[in-house]
C-alpha cells in the first residue's frame, strides 16, 4: 500500500488481501502462517525460483532495482572499502569479512557515505533498498562518494539488522524516501533526522532503553500512512492535537499512548477533525476513549486498548466503555492491562469490569482480553455479543477457579483460546458453544477436564493443548473416542509443549 501499487481509493486493506489471494491462487506465493481461526494470512513466502524471476523482471522493466546486502558502516574508511571491491583475490571472502566488521558491536551507523553493495550471501543482518533506474551505477559499483543526488531517489529501505543501531544525520540525504522499516533494529534513541523525511508513508521503529521516545514533531510527516513503534520501556507517548492533521494515517501502532481530543476543523465550526482513513489503532490508553476521540476514529476496524490500572479505573468511573458502541465498523477489539504485582490481593480486583453487551458495537467479531482479571461470570455478557466469532482469554484474562457459562450465549463463536489462568472446574455443554470449531488451551495447569459434552459439538474440528496436564490430555482423548462411538468425525487433537528455555 505504501509503495503505491494499489489504486483503490476506498478499502486499501481489502484490496491488498484480494491481490495477495490472487497470487496464492496462482501458486506464485505460498502461505507460511495464518491467524488462529484460519481466516487471515499472517505471513507468506515465495519459492527461490519465483524470487529470481521477479528480480529479472524488475531489472527489465526499468522501473525499479533491488539491491541487497547494503552495508552502512562508519568504522571503515572509503579507501578500505574501495580496496575490497578492486582486489584481485577472493572478493567474496573479503566482502564477507568487511560486512562482519560493519555489523560489529562497536558501531552500527547508517551512513550514506559508506553505501556499498556486496555480493549476495545468506545473512540475516542486512539492509534492502528499492531503487530507481538512476541507481544502475550503484549496482555496477561505479558510484563516486560525492554523488548524493541519485541517493535522493531511493524510495524504500528495509533493515534486517538484529543488533543495536544508531542512525546519523546523513539519513537526511534520502529525502524522497517513502518507506523506512527499521522494525527489527534496536534504536537507542529516536532518530530526529527522520522528521525531515516528509514523503514517508511507512515508518517502523524499534527502541531500546529509557532514552527512546517519540517526539511530538512526528506530526510533521503529513504523508504518513503507517506508524509502528515498538519498545519495551514502560514510558508512554502523548500525542497532541496536531496528530489529527495526519489525514492519510491508516495504522497507528505503539505500546501505550495517550490521544488528545481532536481540534475543530475551523474556529467558526462545531465539527472536529477525524482520521478519515484509519484502519488499525494499537496501544490506545483507556482514559483516551472519550466521546471526541472515539468520534475521530469511528471508522476504525481494529482497536487495541492498553493501559495501567489507573487508566482503566478512569475508563470505568467515567463510563468511557459506553463510547465504544459508536465504533460502527469495529471488527477486532483487544483489552490489555499492565499488571502491577504486589503483596496485596488488590491486583485480583479488575479495573476493567465489563458493564453490558450493549457497550460493544454489534459488528464486533473478535475479542481479546489479556491480564484483565475479569470474573468468569462476566463472560456471560460477552456471550451475548451477536457477531462474536473469536474469543481469546490470555494471561489471567479471567480470575477464578470455576466457569459455568449460561445457555443461549456464544451462538456464533468458532474459536476459543484460554491461556495461563487458574481455571480448575469448567462445567459446560454443547449448547453453550453450539458452533465451536477450534478449542485452544495453553498453560492451564489446574484444569483437568474438558466437558465431555463437547463431543456433541458437530462443528468441533480441533482441540489444541499446549503445556497442559496429562489429565486434560486424557480428557481430550475421551472426547475423541466418544465422537467415534457416536459416528461423528472425530476431532483432531494436537498436544505440544513450549521449549524448556521459554519457562526459564
Amino acid at each position: 500500500m505504501a509503495e503505491g501499487f494499489l489504486k483503490s481509493e476506498k478499502d486499501l486493506e481489502r484490496e491488498a488481501e484480494k491481490c495477495l489471494q490472487d497470487l496464492i491462487d496462482r501458486h506464485l506465493v505460498l502461505v507460511w502462517k495464518k491467524s488462529l481461526d484460519g481466516t487471515k494470512i499472517r505471513s507468506c513466502k515465495v519459492h527461490d525460483l519465483i524470487h529470481d524471476l521477479c528480480l529479472r523482471e524488475l531489472a527489465q522493466s526499468q522501473d525499479i532495482f533491488v539491491m541487497k546486502d547494503i552495508v552502512f558502516d562508519k568504522s571503515y574508511e572509503e579507501d578500505d572499502l574501495d580496496e575490497v571491491d578492486d582486489s584481485g583475490g577472493d572478493g567474496d571472502s573479503d566482502a564477507k569479512e568487511a560486512q562482519s566488521h560493519a555489523f560489529s558491536p562497536e558501531c552500527h551507523h547508517l551512513s550514506m557515505h559508506k553505501l556499498q553493495p556486496f555480493n549476495r550471501w545468506t545473512d540475516d543482518r542486512m539492509c534492502l533498498a528499492l531503487l530507481t533506474p538512476e541507481h544502475d551505477h550503484l549496482i555496477s559499483r561505479q558510484t563516486e562518494d560525492d554523488d548524493y543526488t541519485l541517493l535522493k531517489r531511493t524510495r524504500s529501505i528495509f533493515s534486517f539488522c538484529l543488533n543495536t543501531f544508531t542512525l546519523n544525520s546523513e539519513l537526511i540525504h534520502f529525502s524522497l524516501l517513502r518507506i523506512l522499516d527499521l522494525g527489527t533494529t534496536k534504536l537507542r534513541s529516536f532518530p530526529p533526522q527522520v522528521l525531515c523525511l516528509i514523503w514517508l508513508r511507512y515508518l517502523a521503529l524499534s527502541g531500546i532503553g529509557g532514552d527512546f521516545y517519540v517526539p511530538p514533531e512526528i506530526c510533521r510527516l503529513w504523508n504518513l500512512q503507517t506508524l509502528i513503534v515498538k519498545w519495551g520501556n514502560p514510558r508512554y507517548v502523548t500525542f497532541t492535537e496536531k496528530i489529527w492533521e495526519l489525514m492519510q494515517l491508516r495504522q497507528l501502532r505503539l505500546r501505550i499512548f495517550y490521544l488528545s481530543s481532536p481540534p475543530r476543523e475551523s474556529d467558526d465550526e462545531e465539527s472536529y477533525l477525524a482520521f478519515s482513513n484509519i484502519h488499525t489503532i494499537s496501544g490506545l490508553s483507556p482514559s483516551s476513549c472519550t466521546k471526541k476521540v472515539i468520534s475521530g476514529i469511528q471508522i476504525v476496524k481494529k482497536l487495541v486498548i492498553h493501559g495501567y490500572a489507573n487508566d482503566y479505573k478512569i475508563f470505568q468511573e467515567s463510563r468511557l466503555f459506553n463510547n465504544l458502541v459508536h465504533l460502527h465498523q469495529l471488527e477486532t477489539l483487544s483489552f490489555k492491562l499492565v499488571s502491577s504485582w504486589d503483596s496485596s490481593e488488590n491486583w485480583r480486583i479488575s479495573p476493567a469490569t465489563i458493564p453490558s453487551a450493549k457497550a460493544f458495537p454489534v459488528t464486533l467479531r473478535k475479542l481479546k482480553l489479556e491480564e484483565t482479571s475479569v470474573r468468569w461470570e462476566d463472560l456471560n455478557i460477552v456471550g451475548e455479543l451477536p457477531s462474536l466469532e473469536v474469543l481469546k482469554l490470555m494471561w489471567n484474562a479471567c480470575i477464578g477457579e470455576e466457569w459455568y457459562p449460561i445457555e443461549g450465549g456464544f451462538t456464533r463463536l468458532k474459536l476459543l483460546l484460554i491461556e495461563h489462568c487458574d481455571l480448575k472446574c469448567w462445567i459446560a455443554t454443547d449448547d453453550n458453544f453450539p458452533v465451536l470449531e477450534r478449542l485452544l488451551i495453553r498453560e492451564c495447569h489446574m484444569l483437568e477436564e474438558i466437558p465431555i459434552e463437547f463431543a456433541d459439538i458437530y462443528s468441533l474440528q480441533l482441540i489444541e493443548l499446549t503445556d497442559c496436564t496429562t489429565k486434560l490430555e486424557a480428557s481430550a482423548a475421551r472426547i475423541q473416542e466418544e465422537q467415534e462411538d457416536l459416528g461423528i468425525k472425530p476431532v483432531d487433537i494436537r498436544i505440544s509443549s513450549y521449549p524448556h528455555h521459554l519457562h526459564g
